[in-house]
């Protein structure tokens, strides 16, 4: 591809689009004034260990043969979504996703891991298997905070495609774990392209193909395009 053709490229399918981060209402003004950064997490230590406290006890069910089973687009029992969940807990990177996502991601109130938690705690509590009084009060705690988190609405924040801090992203293919982001200015695009060839992003960058980022460097709040 000619120079020229490859600059209108990016421009068409990197410059003129953007990539999408869905947020929960509450953590808007933070964002706002902060940008994205993955040190501000939005779980403090302790709700987070009661959500690990959960975890075990969903664990040591399975293994009595008590399986819990949530749609993920598959069905999945509960050892694969907390193995996913844990990884989102402990995340040193931010998300962001390709056009096509942004509706499945605004069906999860509060997030990902305030949706787990409320399916989780509700089909416990639903089909009540047997437990210690401790583990209960544990779930229906945790269903109430998971059920006050999932009142807010979400909001989708567009941030620019060819933004320089995307160059540095992991780019999720769901062929192959990561590979490089070609996102970003139109020099990086072409750096990267001719590592990997165009015909490899192409079906991603013309919307024929999912992809997500993973940013792995602050955002600053002046990168973010629109809310809606």
């Amino acid at each position: 591809m000619e120079e020229k053709e490859l600059y209108n490229f990016w421009k068409k399918h990197i410059d003129s689009e953007f990539m999408y981060r869905i947020v929960s209402k509450e953590y808007l003004l933070d964002i706002k004034r902060y940008g994205f950064n993955q040190k501000r997490n939005p779980f403090n230590k302790k709700i987070k260990k009661e959500i690990y406290q959960l975890f075990d006890i969903l664990i040591s069910l399975k293994k009595k043969g008590f399986i819990l089973t949530l749609n993920w687009g598959r069905p999945v029992d509960q050892e694969y979504v907390i193995r996913c969940t844990k990884k989102d807990l402990e995340k040193d990177y931010i998300d962001f996703t390709s056009e096509q996502a942004v509706r499945y991601y605004l069906g999860l109130k509060g997030g990902g891991v305030v949706n787990t938690t409320l399916l989780f705690t509700k089909e416990l509590l639903r089909k009540k298997p047997e437990l210690n009084k401790k583990e209960w009060n544990l779930i229906r705690k945790l269903n109430q905070w998971a059920k006050k988190k999932s009142k807010y609405k979400n909001k989708v924040i567009l941030i620019k495609a060819s933004s320089k801090y995307f160059e540095t992203a992991h780019f999720q293919s769901f062929i192959k774990e990561y590979v490089e982001c070609p996102l970003g200015s139109f020099e990086h695009f072409r750096r990267v392209i001719k590592k990997r060839s165009l015909n490899f992003y192409k079906p991603f960058l013309t919307g024929k193909k999912l992809f997500h980022i993973r940013t792995i460097n602050p955002i600053p709040a002046s990168e973010i395009v629109k809310i809606q």
